[in-house]
């Protein structure tokens, strides 16, 4: 017994020293999490995430007061070249509906809402922020990390894939001489994210999905049916910019596609919904995933 006993003491002990992105990965092929191989791109390596797929999985975590939910785990480069294994989040529900930029610019780097969520009124929990800001715990468990700023050209645009955009999303081309990379510890999803999200229905499965084009999706409703990135009350800013034209970004629209330049630009108020990487020695140390019982987090 006291041998049974020393290896149950050493079984917890060890989950006690995972990280949270550990124990994520160490639950693929349940609650949805799949593993997604990718090539090297212009400015990332060959990697492997693990993502949340599926309409409700349970990737819900508590996070600055508020529920917010996992995206997945990815090699994720802290802006120093270091590449370690971290966790993604996405806050529950918009924070607001938010011009992506005041000015007529689509870098970024540059923009009013770059400001506002890292230095701003939300980083600081102030103005119209006051009560869904960042607080000084959750501010502790954000690392900053490298988000590609690769954009996407309309010729390419139409036929691109889940996959495409990913590797669009880590190149280098951009509008003029638009930022490729911005360091920070807020930003937005990226449109791969929200395709890689769906896990399809019953009659078009996961893999018939991400071999449709996003801008179709609107025809494709076992897609964004079975995406929990998606909302129908929603039409949601990605961090993606458009590589031809200065004021155009991509965003998933009411209809499940991801489109762009359709009488909507980068000064239009479309919702904003966070997102940061946690930092790499952040555990779970609670919660089971599920909206009333969400993944509890410490350091």
């Amino acid at each position: 017994y006291k041998g049974f006993f020393k290896v149950q003491v050493e079984a917890e002990k060890s989950l006690q020293e995972r990280t949270a992105a550990d124990t994520i990965i160490a639950k693929v092929g349940t609650d949805g999490i799949v593993a997604e191989e990718h090539p090297e791109t212009e400015q990332l390596e060959a990697t492997t995430d693990y993502r949340y797929t599926g309409a409700n999985p349970n990737n819900y975590v508590e996070f600055n007061d508020e529920l917010w939910r996992i995206i997945g785990v990815f090699p994720t480069d802290d802006g120093t070249g270091n590449i370690e294994n971290r966790i993604k989040i996405i806050r529950n529900e918009k924070v607001g509906n938010i011009a992506w930029n005041n000015d007529e610019s689509n870098d970024w780097s540059m923009s009013s809402l770059k400001e506002i969520l890292n230095s701003g009124d939300y980083y600081n929990r102030v103005g119209s922020y006051s009560t869904t800001g960042l607080i000084s715990e959750a501010k502790s468990m954000i690392g900053k990390a490298k988000w590609y700023l690769g954009g996407v050209t309309p010729s390419n645009f139409n036929n691109a894939l889940a996959s495409d955009f990913y590797s669009y999303e880590r190149g280098t081309t951009v509008y003029s001489e638009n930022s490729t990379s911005f360091v920070g510890e807020v930003g937005l999803m990226y449109p791969s994210d929200y395709g890689y999200a769906t896990s399809g229905g019953s009659a078009i499965d996961r893999e018939e999905c991400l071999s449709h084009a996003l801008s179709d999706w609107d025809s494709n409703s076992d897609c964004y049916n079975n995406d929990w990135l998606y909302a129908n009350d929603l039409i949601q800013w990605t961090i993606t910019a458009d590589a031809d034209y200065f004021s155009s970004v991509f965003y998933v629209y009411l209809d499940g596609y991801i489109g762009y330049n359709a009488e909507l630009y980068i000064i239009d108020y479309l919702a904003v919904r966070p997102v940061i990487y946690l930092s790499v020695d952040v555990k779970i140390t609670g919660g089971s995933g599920t909206e009333s019982a969400p993944y509890i987090l410490s350091k």
